[in-house]
């Protein structure tokens, strides 16, 4: 048979392909082709590809997961940082993240397609990682003020030229990064006290939305100056028991509407269950909802990810649910909205375990280490 010059395809034929690939095994066969094909996957997988699939979930190596309190379930045998897709869970693929500098990161969330890492022994070196390609973003050092940090964000992508990197330390003050400048530096912006700390940041609509964690909701404006605007939102009342550091309120954009996720601890010390509620901007009133329709959710608890998934029937998954990953659990932890109970798959034996609650090693504890934890 006479050679083919695979690599010298048409590129529209090629995204035709990449448009068309059932799984992410095909994915990774598609990039073992040839570089030029691992080229155009690269610059193109998150928006055909990867957009209509559910998240893949990141789970660190072995070694690294002895350091959490409550160790994950068996492992899979893998020496590195693997990827599972929700559709295939039993069957790891290889990040290119880099285990050796991994032991001594501190990851505090995921945004935009970024591992948000903390390095060195005062964990002032902010670095972006992306976990597919194993490319960084070094960023200047923090100041040497040693405070902890317990939450960031990007509010864009590095690329886009008004990204800034958030970090959060306490409840009035927070660092913000203009990666986009020529030149970024540090600069600290002060919130009002009596703010509580914020949960999670959101950009939704061309606003920049923020949740406390007593489920106060909040926008930040950074042109022309820093400026943070309370918002007087009634009907989310934030349940009192529950570990506002792992499983605080979460935002979300689904189907055009913005809304708030609440883990519900009654009286047990785990989470028994999970409230959704959506925003209506002409009443300013947060409203139960007790369907998402034809989406679903997923709550990365230690990545601080919140995103929704439309059709989730086309990859197998379940509409009207709700997909947790968090420390303990090393797969997606399933609730169902319609009968309100739990499932989970597992990454290792591939079994579902059913029940009306969370497994114990998904209970809520202060300050358990969100790294490595599946994310």
């Amino acid at each position: 048979m006479a050679h083919r010059p695979w690599s010298d395809l048409p590129e529209l034929a090629l995204l035709a392909v990449l448009r068309r690939l059932p799984s992410l095994l095909d994915l990774f066969a598609f990039a073992g082709v040839c570089r030029s094909w691992r080229s155009l996957l690269r610059s193109s997988a998150a928006l055909l590809y990867l957009s209509s699939r559910p998240p893949l979930l990141l789970r660190p190596p072995r070694h690294l997961r002895r350091r959490q309190f409550r160790p994950l379930l068996a492992a899979d045998g893998s020496d590195g940082f693997s990827l599972h897709a929700l559709d295939d869970l039993g069957t790891p693929y290889r990040s290119l993240f880099p285990v050796s500098s991994a032991a001594a990161d501190l990851c505090i969330a995921y945004s935009h397609g970024y591992l948000i890492l903390l390095r060195g022994r005062a964990r002032s070196d902010p670095v972006l990682a992306d976990v597919l390609t194993g490319a960084e973003i070094l960023l200047p050092a923090l100041p040497p003020d040693g405070f902890p940090f317990y939450y960031g964000t990007l509010t864009a992508p590095p690329a886009s030229p008004d990204c800034c990197l958030l970090l959060f330390y306490s409840n009035c003050t927070l660092m913000c990064c203009r990666i986009g400048e020529p030149h970024p530096e540090w600069a600290r912006l002060s919130i009002e006290k009596g703010q509580s700390y914020l949960a999670r940041v959101l950009r939704f609509k061309d606003r920049i939305f923020a949740i406390s964690n007593f489920g106060k909701l909040l926008t930040l404006e950074f042109v022309p100056e820093f400026k943070v605007e309370p918002l007087d939102v009634g009907g989310l009342h934030p349940p009192p028991a529950y570990d506002r550091w792992v499983f605080g309120p979460q935002l979300v954009e689904c189907g055009g509407e913005l809304l708030a996720v609440l883990f519900v601890q009654e009286g047990r010390p785990w989470i028994t269950g999970i409230h959704v509620f959506r925003l209506d901007f002409g009443r300013m009133e947060w409203a139960q909802v007790e369907s998402l329709g034809d989406h679903c959710l997923f709550i990365d608890c230690a990545g601080k990810c919140p995103v929704s998934g439309v059709h989730p029937s086309s990859w197998g998954g379940r509409s009207n649910c709700v997909y947790v990953a968090a420390p303990g659990c090393d797969a997606w932890v399933e609730y169902s909205l319609d009968d309100k109970t739990w499932s989970q798959s597992s990454v290792s034996s591939g079994d579902t375990i059913s029940g009306r609650l969370l497994p114990p090693t998904f209970r809520a504890q202060s300050r358990e280490p969100r790294w490595p934890s599946p994310v």
